[in-house]
């Protein structure tokens, strides 16, 4: 990491949120104007109106990735500083380009654990995009007793919500989006690129994206179209247009893909991606069976799985891990000879802390699956979903491991994870937006290891 002086104090650092004025060498106008007023053609932080962003992307306990999507092209400077002293600890640049869509990301290393900093945005000397509420948190050293809280959601429309305001209400340091945020249904560029721009431009998920470390999947709609496989043509195009507009910290492998995994405090999650390889050739684990994650996602999620040192780690993917029991095929029912392997790899390996997350099905379920003979203790499985007010009754379908189940609108997940407590504690709470009593899990780590 560079340490570049002088630092930015505080008075010049409220001084560039008073004022700053975009030049014409970036863009076709000279906007003059005071920030935010009437026909300047600036917003309150000082961006031009168009601006995307920004957002806080990947952020672990010494990295972060921070993205935007500028109107137009140009070189654009990020500006990191310790919020406590003020001082700049590092400056990026990254060049807006119609390649790209114009979307830009930084990566910064060389943090600081548990450690607060707050970011600026800049096109030469003459825009200035700076803000109280730019500003993120880097993870805690793995290697310490810490306290971590999450957010967890999938299907999401395009509509204003208070959902995304309640997130940053109850404190979650993390989001997730599992997939279906946004909708696409289609493999046209342009027209993924659109969408994922207007998501990102919903005033409730940007305020809270801008100092929320933010990772991001795909499901069915927004790899392509509904119950989508990966022999969809086209899929390369929505591939392109998440990569665009997310800001994790890598997409998926040499044989492509979109899966990633990351670590706060007692938590790692395997960020998993069911659509690129579903029925592209046989299983790695039967090959007389179709696979879903394909050899390569396989052999990373074993290896991950193995060398990971959390107290809890979250499978997390857009699909369900049962059966759907309709007339669609994406669930891990489908494919269930590879959650067997999967179970049985957990099982002889003695890996424990694991938990399963899903999505999709437009209804939130808890299941703990009857798994302590396999694995060495029961599997719990959370689904939540959806984020929007769509919900399908028929999909909380009866299953032998049920605990409970609801079709319930505007749902997300908050999990809680603390490994100061002893043993280490999760407690996971179904939250509704409008209020509506739902349920939660509270388990430890001791519930979650191989007897």
């Amino acid at each position: 990491m560079t340490v570049i002086d002088p630092p930015l104090n505080r008075r010049r650092f409220q001084a560039t949120l008073a004022s700053t004025a975009v030049g014409a060498a970036f863009f076709p106008q000279t906007l003059r104007a005071k920030d935010g007023a009437p026909g300047s053609g600036l917003r309150n932080d000082g961006a031009p109106d168009g601006f995307v962003g920004p957002m806080v992307g990947h952020v672990s306990d010494t990295e972060a990735v921070l993205w935007a999507r500028p109107p137009a092209p140009g070189r654009w400077e990020l500006e990191v500083f310790e919020a406590e002293s003020d001082r700049r600890v590092e400056r990026a640049v990254a060049v807006s380009a119609p390649q790209n869509d114009l979307c830009v990301n930084w990566r910064i290393d060389g943090l600081k654990p548990a450690t607060d900093y707050r970011y600026m945005v800049s096109a030469g000397r003459d825009v200035t995009i700076a803000a109280d509420d730019l500003r993120f948190r880097t993870a805690p050293d793995p290697a310490e007793p810490s306290r971590s809280t999450w957010a967890f959601g999938s299907c999401a429309d395009l509509d204003p919500s208070t959902l995304w305001t309640q997130i940053a209400e109850r404190d979650a340091e993390a989001l997730v989006l599992l997939g279906d945020t946004p909708y696409i249904d289609s493999t046209n560029l342009n027209t993924a690129r659109d969408r994922h721009r207007a998501f990102l431009s919903v005033p409730e998920l940007a305020a809270l994206v801008r100092h929320t470390p933010t990772w991001g999947a795909w499901d069915d709609h927004d790899f392509g179209q509904n119950d989508s496989d990966g022999r969809l043509p086209g899929k390369e195009n929505t591939r392109q247009a998440l990569v665009e507009y997310r800001a994790n910290r890598e997409y998926g492998g040499d044989a492509g893909g979109i899966y990633t995994k990351f670590r706060r405090g007692p938590a790692e999650v395997f960020l998993l991606d069911t659509r690129w390889f579903s029925q592209t050739g046989p299983s790695p684990v039967d090959s007389s069976q179709p696979t879903l994650l394909g050899a390569e996602q396989w052999a990373w999620l074993k290896d991950g799985l193995k060398k990971s040192t959390a107290p809890f780690k979250f499978i997390a993917c857009g699909m369900i891990w049962d059966d759907k029991e309709n007339r669609e095929s994406d669930d891990w029912g489908t494919y269930t000879h590879e959650r067997t392997a999967l179970f049985d790899f957990l099982g002889e390996e003695t890996i424990s802390g694991v938990v399963l997350i899903g999505g999709d099905i437009h209804c939130s379920r808890l299941l703990k699956y009857e798994t302590t003979e396999q694995v060495g203790y029961p599997i719990y499985q959370m689904i939540v979903s959806p984020i929007h007010g769509r919900t399908i009754p028929s999909l909380n379908v009866p299953h032998p491991n049920l605990v409970r189940g609801e079709a319930v609108p505007h749902v997300w997940l908050h999990v809680t994870v603390d490994s100061t407590a002893s043993p280490p504690a999760l407690q996971a709470e179904w939250v509704q937006r409008d209020g509506r009593e739902m349920w939660s899990l509270k388990c430890n780590a001791d519930d979650l290891t191989s007897a």
